[in-house]
């Protein structure tokens, strides 16, 4: 037992060493670069540092603000006055500290998630505000220390330490949890509690700009301005001296950071960055030539998932140095893959273009050029590679070259080489297939000629395999799988025969053949098949199809190791050999390659256990098997934004220091939608999202490439919206949730359901009073028929007696109307008299006015003016009218004193001449009686016609009359 645990303990650290060996980036091929320019920001062309929040958000100080990047979004945060943001940092306590141009403070979410800059400039004594730039922000247990080039400022509990710079402070450094900060003209000094002392022996760098401090093991490596880079052990320094050292000294560097213990990168001024290991070798070298925007590095980030963010002079880039892969593509001068193959010690790559070269020791040593060259006269599509007896073959659209060193020869002129066969025990013979048949080449004095076409046979045979004795499989894209015989001498073909759906294949196109355990294999997309010879037809092979039980496989590839390669349409993965036999399938780390192979020519060369080669859409993928990358790594999905469609205002906007964080909804705004990411910076654009609303949804939603998730006319009640993310490694991030409330509607609220309440007691409360109201109402009713009952017999007594008062009543009445008769018949007569009366005395009058002319005896005429005196008395109207008027109204009920309520402007004159119309007078009768003449009587019709406000077309008598 001792010794079997000592071999289980001796193989961990064996593999542990390995993958150690293997932790470091990559130093063949390119990393995969992101580049993120300004315009796609909306920031401004130089971002100064960079860091990562404790929410999983990368910060950046950028001219134009604090930018933050979600992993799909970028939100811009400017300071004050818009001035340059030259540093950045994330605190412990969760605020993101920035300085500028005498400016510091930090950055924190609001009650709605928006962050906002609060300044602790009024914090500072007056005489410490002109500090000019600040360069640097640190975290530390003495607080939070800001660094200018005129002073450092320690922010502690609400209050500052101001430490003056002996002459001019440059940059400052962290290192081993110590802070080192390097006067321009005193030199170098370290920050010990709240003051600074000088550091011994560092006096050869004094008046040096340093521009990165470095732990190397228990040494620091500082790089210089114009002297170099040097190692100080505590007491003196050391110039590093090695190919990185060089190449850094001739490229300026201006910042750099510690990738692990082994290794380093450094951002240039000149020409990129420089990852390089500590003993100074070189591994990967990066620029505009290799994919960088800017030439320019003005800062460096690790982040969580251990790649780097750089801040360029112009943009933003992405290096993807934690993973197995890197590239060749057209920094390499390269373009679409098609083949690769590795053939004394140099690598060779088919392409679109030509066959491409590189020294493969030179590849492995990193750092250095890794631009392929073309091999001379091979320009055109090549399909394939392959070695035979120690030459190497290259299919190609123009025929057949073997390649020697950097030299090509054509041996062969017939199109299209897709691929190459060596029958068995033939080491002289190999057969090519070609656009339109196989062509077969002989080696003929160590020379390899070619020796025609093998009559019969015309197909394109793009993959072709051995079967048994002489028999070849043939798989043809469109029309199925041929079998062909071929004779002894490999001349000719003896027959052939084609194989389909007809033939038990499940489809007509798109049917492969493969090399698989010295077998041919067929592969259809739809699971393995076998060919039954006894019945000449294809049938499932259960035995494969249970070992790789991927059913879409198009392609397999087996490798030395025993390990089989596979393509589907559109991803790759190995069927890893086990120690027990077994396969495991091994497919995550070939997941960013998904749908950049290219479709239907697929290809993979395992060059051996550590060195992998994919054919891309844009060049070719290295990749490393032994890299040890975690794929379920941790992750954060976030809620982002939430607005209400309605007006499009503003809820939450991301972040927030509350937990308790919660928002509430007017029902009248309960339209909701939900902006979306995740913090996956490896590959943002192939995330997909799930989300759920409880008490909404009943399950997640599925996965959707969409960040954003919209609610419409939500019921009222309490809600949390929750979102997850899921990254082209099928890693389900961890979960962003946000509580929120759509209130209920007025008419289901409390004073709602108040009103709902006095409505229903309304209700009842007259229902009660109608059942009072039709009890009493039916007691009336009873009491009332039997008193109508008691009425009717008392008027049934009654009637008789009624009917003869009724009667007298008419007999009364008929009286009455004889009486009121007879008063209107004397009223008129004694109108009537009153006007031949008036008329007789008018005419007395008139002719004793005629004797008064014709007498001149004053006697005579002053007795005839008597006369006319006495006339004139008995012509006296007002007694006449008081007479009159008596009468009148005994007969016609007071018809003036209604006709003087309503017209009270009437004169006694115009209410005789009312009450004289009322009885139908004629004009000249009137005239009589008011001893007028008769237009007179028409002048005064006029005017009262006018104070009685009569239209022309109504009638004055009949108006009188009827009033």
């Amino acid at each position: 037992m001792p010794e079997k645990i000592f071999k289980y303990i001796l193989l961990s650290l064996l593999l542990q060493s390995t993958i150690l060996s293997y932790s470091q980036p990559k130093h063949i091929g390119i990393p995969q670069v992101k580049n993120y320019n300004t315009s796609k920001m909306h920031a401004g062309a130089q971002t100064w540092m960079i860091d990562i929040g404790s929410n999983g958000l990368a910060y950046f100080a950028n001219n134009n603000g604090v930018l933050e990047f979600d992993g799909i979004n970028w939100r811009n945060h400017p300071l004050p006055g818009g001035i340059l943001v030259r540093c950045i940092k994330a605190a412990q306590n969760n605020k993101l500290y920035a300085g500028g141009f005498n400016e510091i403070g930090y950055l924190l979410p609001n009650d709605k998630g928006q962050l906002n800059y609060h300044s602790l400039i009024e914090k500072l004594p007056e005489d410490a505000r002109d500090f000019g730039e600040v360069w640097r922000i640190y975290d530390l247990p003495v607080g939070i220390v800001f660094q200018s080039y005129e002073q450092l400022m320690i922010y502690n509990n609400g209050h500052f330490k101001i430490i003056d710079a002996p002459e001019m402070f440059h940059f400052s450094f962290l290192v081993k949890g110590e802070l080192y900060i390097n006067d321009q003209t005193k030199g170098l000094y370290r920050l010990a509690n709240d003051q600074i002392v000088k550091v011994p022996g560092v006096s050869q760098v004094a008046g040096e700009l340093i521009w990165s401090m470095l732990p190397k093991g228990d040494d620091i490596l500082i790089a210089t301005d114009d002297d170099g880079i040097f190692v100080f052990d505590g007491l003196k320094l050391k110039e590093w001296k090695n190919p990185a050292a060089r190449l850094l000294k001739k490229n300026q560097v201006y910042t750099g950071l510690s990738i692990d213990d082994e290794t380093y990168a450094f951002g240039t001024i000149q020409d990129g960055i420089v990852i390089c290991d500590t003993a100074g070798n070189l591994l990967q070298h990066l620029n505009m030539d290799r994919g960088l925007q800017n030439n320019t590095v003005l800062s460096l980030k690790l982040d969580q998932y251990k790649n780097l963010w750089l801040g360029l002079d112009n943009g933003i880039d992405y290096i993807e140095i934690n993973s197995p892969l890197t590239y060749f593509s057209e920094f390499n001068a390269l373009s679409t893959g098609y083949a690769a193959i590795l053939h004394n010690n140099m690598l060779y790559l088919g392409t679109n273009r030509g066959v491409f070269y590189h020294d493969w020791q030179e590849l492995q040593k990193g750092g250095g050029s890794q631009t392929f060259k073309l091999v001379p006269g091979t320009q055109g599509q090549v399909w394939n590679f392959d070695v035979f007896d120690g030459t190497l073959f290259c299919g190609h659209n123009s025929g057949v070259f073997t390649i020697e060193g950097t030299r090509a020869e054509l041996i062969s002129d017939i199109q299209g080489g897709w691929t190459f066969i060596q029958p068995e025990n033939k080491n002289d013979i190999v057969l090519c297939g070609t656009y339109t048949g196989i062509s077969k080449f002989e080696k003929i004095n160590g020379q390899w000629v070619e020796n025609g076409k093998l009559g019969g046979f015309k197909e394109s045979t793009r993959y072709l395999v051995q079967g048994k004795n002489n028999t070849f499989w043939i798989s043809h894209g469109y029309k199925g799988i041929y079998r062909v015989n071929v004779d002894s001498n490999y001349d000719s073909i003896i027959n052939f025969e084609l194989y389909n759906s007809d033939d038990g294949f499940p489809v007509d196109k798109n049917l492969n053949v493969c090399n698989l355990f010295d077998k041919p294999v067929f592969t259809t997309g739809q699971g393995f098949y076998r060919f039954d010879s006894v019945n000449n037809k294809f049938e499932p092979d259960l035995k494969l199809n249970k070992r790789f039980p991927r059913q879409d496989i198009r392609l397999m590839h087996p490798d030395d190791a025993g390990n089989v390669w596979y393509f589907t349409i559109d991803d790759a993965g190995v069927y890893r050999l086990q120690e027990d036999g077994s396969y495991v399938d091994v497919f995550l780390p070939f997941k960013e390659l998904n749908r950049r192979f290219i479709k239907w020519f697929q290809f993979v060369y395992p060059i051996n256990d550590n060195h992998v080669i994919f054919g891309l859409q844009d060049g070719f993928a290295y990749y490393t098997p032994q890299y040890p990358k975690d794929y379920q790594y941790e992750f954060n999905a976030y809620i982002r934004k939430a607005t209400l469609t309605k007006t499009d205002s503003v809820l939450y906007m991301g972040q927030t220091q509350n937990k308790d964080f919660f928002v509430g909804i007017p029902y009248r705004f309960n339209q909701i939608k939900f902006e979306l990411a995740a913090n996956d910076f490896e590959n943002p654009k192939k995330l997909v999202f799930s989300t759920k609303l409880e008490d909404f949804d009943e399950e997640w939603s599925p996965w959707r490439s969409n960040p954003v998730r919209e609610f419409t006319n939500l019921a009222h009640g309490e809600y949390t919206f929750k979102v997850r993310a899921k990254n082209i490694f099928d890693n389900i991030s961890n979960t962003g949730s946000i509580d929120f409330e759509i209130y209920a509607p007025w008419f289901l609220s409390w004073w709602g359901y108040a009103l709902y309440a006095a409505i229903v007691g309304m209700f009842i409360f007259s229902m009660v009073r109608y059942v009072r109201y039709r009890t009493e109402k039916t007691k009336r009713e009873e009491e009332e028929q039997q008193k109508r009952l008691f009425q009717e017999r008392e008027k049934r007594l009654q009637n008789n007696a009624l009917r003869a008062e009724k009667e007298v009543i008419r007999i009364r009445n008929e009286k009455l109307r004889a009486e009121m008769k007879q008063k209107d018949k004397e009223l008129a007569n004694n109108t009537m008299e009153m006007i031949q009366k008036g008329k007789l005395l008018t005419k007395i009058k008139k002719e004793l006015n005629k004797l008064s002319t014709e007498f001149n005896d004053d006697i005579i005429n002053n007795h005839i003016n008597r006369l006319i005196r006495r006339v004139d008395k008995e012509l006296d109207t007002e007694q006449q009218w008081e007479v009159f008027e008596k009468h009148f109204e005994n007969v016609h009920e007071e018809f003036l004193k209604r006709l003087k309520a309503a017209y009270p402007d009437l004169t006694p004159r115009e209410m005789k001449l009312c009450a004289y119309l009322r009885l139908n007078i004629s004009s000249k009768e009137i005239a009589a009686l008011m001893n007028i003449s008769t237009r007179g009587v028409e002048i005064s019709r006029y005017r009262l016609r006018k104070k009685l406000q009569l239209s022309h077309d109504t009638n004055l008598t009949d108006f009188i009359i009827s009033f």
